[in-house]
């Protein structure tokens, strides 16, 4: 049995030969870890508010708030040459930081055997940053200062998202549900869909893909959403109070909401398909900009 433990932080890692041939690595930080060849079950005890990481290859990856003083990891992974290492600050007592990632023993492994499925439980008011370079990201409940999101190709799904929701993507779609802080989003050709949001600062952008705001404007707050050459969609009540500059180049603005017009800017774009008005009171400012896209806004019956 072999036992390799860094200086800087406590990570420990156990690798132990089984008669079969298999390979079965153990997490031992301090608490007692249950293991297979395949499976980690890990389990961290924690300050109310810690900063938790978690970078994998390939794979789903689920992450929930509760409300409890612990991380609790119960990764799979398909191969055992695709390994977990776990690390903490501090040393002792109720842990701060806690950064779990997965690398490879044998640099060969590619495809499917770099596999990584993970579901971590965290604290309600957990900062989390995630890092998943091809697969899925599921995030909910989870109201810590900040939390970051980022994938290749994979999906990105956040709902019930307080703090900071930073989510980006090259070409998968993002969903985010219910945010309440401030939110950016980025892909390349994925579609990026904001369901019901509460955030007084929420900003989207996509080269291609379609972009969708569903729900209500909230008073004070800003909305920027553009794209080059996708789409964007607003669903909204007919009694929502926005101010709104919408334009593009190449596209058309397609609006059914009676806005009171506004004076046109001096700027070469607005020669071009623009439109800009106020709805209501004209509470919230909502900026809609795409160069070849069509920007449709509709009132959610």
């Amino acid at each position: 049995m072999n036992v390799h433990c860094s200086n800087r932080m406590k990570n420990c890692r156990v690798a132990q030969i089984t008669p079969w041939g298999g390979l079965l690595f153990l997490l031992a930080v301090g608490l007692n870890a249950v293991a297979s060849p395949a499976q980690l079950d890990k389990t961290f005890a924690t300050t109310p508010n810690p900063e938790v990481a978690l970078t994998n290859l390939r794979g789903k990856l689920v992450i929930r708030g509760w409300d409890k003083e612990l991380v609790k990891a119960e990764c799979t992974t398909l191969s055992p040459r695709v390994e977990v290492d776990a690390e903490t600050l501090p040393r002792s007592g109720p842990v701060e930081r806690v950064q779990l990632a997965a690398h490879l023993l044998d640099p060969l492994v590619a495809g499917e055997d770099e596999t990584m499925d993970c579901v971590l439980e965290v604290p309600h008011g957990a900062s989390v940053e995630i890092r998943n370079r091809q697969g899925s990201v599921r995030i909910e409940w989870v109201r810590g200062q900040h939390t970051r999101v980022e994938s290749t190709n994979g999906t990105i799904s956040a709902t019930d998202i307080s703090g900071h929701l930073f989510a980006r993507t090259l070409g998968g779609d993002i969903e985010i549900v219910r945010p309440s802080g401030r939110v950016e989003a980025f892909s390349i050709t994925g579609a990026i869909r904001f369901i019901d949001a509460t955030s007084k600062d929420l900003r989207g952008n996509s080269n291609s893909g379609k972009i969708l705001f569903q729900g209500d404007f909230i008073p004070g707050a800003e909305y920027v959403l553009s794209t080059y050459s996708g789409d964007i969609e607003i669903l909204c009540p007919p009694a929502s109070s926005f101010q709104l500059t919408a334009k593009t180049v190449r596209g058309k603005v397609d609006n059914e909401f009676s806005l009171t017009p506004r004076r046109r800017d001096a700027s070469p774009l607005s020669s071009a398909h623009s439109l800009l008005g106020t709805s209501n009171a004209g509470n919230a400012m909502v900026e809609l900009s795409s160069f070849s896209g069509t920007i449709r806004l509709r009132p959610q019956r």
